[in-house]
C-alpha cells in the first residue's frame, strides 16, 4: 500500500514494490514519526490548515497509531513507516488523516525521524560508556598496588601499575562521549517545513515547529536540508572510533590473558572453553568485543561510499542509510553492555611476570641514574644497552652483575647502582603529571570518582 498509487497505471509489480519498500528497514523509526506528525499537526493549526476539532481528532489517532505498532501491528502492507503512520491515521480517524500530509513531504519526514531518534539515543550511549568508565575505576581501585610490565611493539618496556593501565581506558571513553555530544549539537536543526526540496506554500511557523520538536533551531535552507546525512556519518564515525578503541583493550586483554603473558586472570564466569580441548579457558567476550570494530568501520564506509557523487537533495540511495543507523546505535550499546561487565570479571595476577622482574625493563632506570651521575643520556644509554647485552651474554640477569662486572662496562657506576634494579623504585621515581607514579594513579582516580 501507497500513497502515490494513482500517479501511475495498472498495479505494482509485486517484484519492484518490495525492493522499493523500506518498511522491514525503517519500522524502528515509528514513535519518531508519531512524534514529529503530531507536532507537524500543530503546526498546521496555527497556520490556520487544520481545525481545533481535526487537531485534536488527529492527536488522538496518532496515539492509537502509536500503540497499535508498539504491540505489533504488522506493517508489511506499507511502503515506509511515513506512510504506514499516515494511512493507519487515516484508517483510525477517516477524512481529518488524509490533511496531516498538507504541505509535508516524506523527504523532509525522514530526516526529522532520524534526528528525532539520534537525540533520543544518543545520550543512552553517552551513559553507557559512563558505565565503562565506573567499571574501569573500580577495577583500577581494587588493585592500586599491582604491577605488570608495560609495553611498546608488543614487547615489555617499562614496569608500570596495573591501577594505570586499566585507566589509560578513561581517555578514550571520554572523547568518545565528547565527538557524540559535538555530533548531538550538530544535528539539533529541525527540517520540517522543507518540504520536497523548495519548502511550502504553507505559512508554518518553522521556529515554534523546531521547539515544539525540542530542537534549537530550523534547518536554513530547504534543499540541504532534505539531502543533509552528515549527522549519520558523524554518529557512525564517532561509534567506529569507540569501537576501534574497545577493540584494542579487548586485545590486549586477550593477549594478556594467554599463558605466555600470564598478566590477568578471567573469572570462569567471563571465559569459555572448547567443544574438544578440555584445558582450554578462552576469551571470547573479549575476542567478539575486538570483532565488533570491523563491523562498525564498515557501517561507516559504507554509508560514505553511498554518499560519495550523489547528486544533490534527494536521492533514493538515501534510503539505504537506516540499517546502518539502527545497527550501529544498538550494537554500540550491546558492546558498551558487555565489555563494562566483563571489567567486572578479570583480575591482575599475582604470580605474573610481576611477581618474578625481568631487570632487563630497567635499562632506562639505569640510563637515568648515569644521567644523575653527569653523563650525556644519549652515552648512558648506550652504557645501559651495553650492560644489557652483556647481561645476556653470560646468562644472568641485570641485576645479578656484580659491581666489578658492572665497572668493567663503565667506570661511573658507584656502590648505589644496583640499588636501580627495583621494579617499586622505578615506578615511585616519576615525577612527572599523569604518569604510573602511585601519588598520579590515586589523583587521577580520585577525579574520576568525583
Amino acid at each position: 500500500m501507497n500513497v502515490w498509487s494513482r500517479r501511475l497505471a495498472g498495479p505494482r509489480d509485486p517484484l519492484f514494490q518490495a525492493f522499493n519498500a523500506s518498511i522491514v528497514e525503517d519500522r524502528f523509526l515509528a514513535d519518531a514519526e508519531a512524534t514529529a506528525s503530531a507536532a507537524y499537526a500543530r503546526a498546521l493549526a496555527r497556520a490556520s490548515v487544520l481545525t481545533a476539532a481535526e487537531l485534536d481528532l488527529i492527536l488522538v489517532g496518532l496515539e492509537r497509531v502509536r500503540r497499535r505498532i508498539a504491540f505489533g501491528e504488522d506493517l508489511c502492507r506499507f511502503e515506509d513507516i511515513h506512510s504506514a503512520v499516515e494511512l493507519l491515521l487515516t484508517e483510525e480517524i477517516g477524512d481529518a488523516g488524509r490533511k496531516l500530509h498538507t504541505g509535508r513531504s516524506r523527504n523532509e519526514q525522514v530526516v526529522a525521524d532520524e534526528k528525532l531518534y539520534l537525540k533520543a539515543e544518543i545520550p543512552k550511549i553517552v551513559a553507557a560508556i559512563g558505565q565503562v568508565r565506573a567499571a574501569a575505576v573500580a577495577l583500577a581501585g581494587a588493585h592500586p598496588d599491582a604491577i605488570i610490565p608495560g609495553y611498546t611493539h608488543l614487547q615489555p618496556g617499562q614496569y608500570v601499575l596495573f591501577a594505570h593501565y586499566v585507566l589509560s581506558l578513561l581517555g578514550p571513553l571520554e572523547r568518545a562521549q565528547s565527538r557524540l555530544a559535538e555530533t548531538l549539537h550538530r544535528l539539533d536543526a529541525c527540517p520540517l517545513g522543507s518540504g520536497a526540496i523548495a519548502g511550502s506554500t504553507i505559512p508554518l511557523d518553522r521556529r515554534t515547529l523546531a521547539e515544539d520538536l525540542g530542537f534549537a533551531e530550523p534547518t536554513s535552507n530547504s534543499m540541504d536540508a532534505v539531502s543533509d546525512r552528515t549527522y549519520i556519518l558523524d554518529v557512525l564515525y564517532a561509534l567506529a572510533v569507540l569501537h576501534l578503541d574497545l577493540g584494542r583493550f579487548a586485545e590486549d586483554f586477550v593477549i594478556f590473558a594467554t599463558r605466555e603473558f600470564g598478566l590477568i586472570a578471567l573469572d570462569d564466569r567471563l571465559a569459555t572453553s572448547s567443544s574438544l580441548m578440555p584445558q582450554k579457558k578462552n576469551p571470547d567476550i573479549f575476542e567478539l568485543v575486538r570483532a565488533s570494530s570491523g563491523a562498525a568501520v564498515g557501517r561507516l564506509i559504507g554509508l560514505m561510499t553511498t554518499l560519495k557523487g550523489l547528486p544533490s537533495t534527494y536521492n533514493k540511495d538515501l534510503q539505504t542509510d537506516k540499517r546502518p543507523l539502527r545497527e550501529g546505535i544498538e550494537e554500540a550499546g550491546r558492546v558498551l553492555r558487555v565489555f563494562g561487565a566483563a571489567l567486572g570479571f578479570i583480575r591482575p595476577r599475582a604470580d605474573g611476570p610481576a611477581a618474578k622482574p625481568d631487570a632487563s625493563l630497567l635499562a632506562t632506570d639505569l640510563a637515568d641514574y648515569l644521567t644523575e651521575k653527569g653523563l650525556p643520556f644519549r652515552e648512558a644509554h648506550g652504557v645501559a644497552g651495553a650492560v644489557v647485552a652483556y647481561a645476556e651474554s653470560q646468562g644472568k640477569s641485570c641485576d645479578e652483575l656484580s659491581l666489578a662486572e658492572l665497572q668493567k662496562l663503565y667506570p661511573g657506576f658507584g656502590e648505589d647502582a644496583r640499588a636501580v634494579f627495583s621494579v617499586r623504585r622505578s615506578i615511585e621515581r616519576k615525577k612527572t603529571s599523569g604518569s604510573t607514579h602511585p601519588d598520579e594513579v590515586r589523583a587521577a582516580l580520585n577525579r574520576e570518582r568525583e
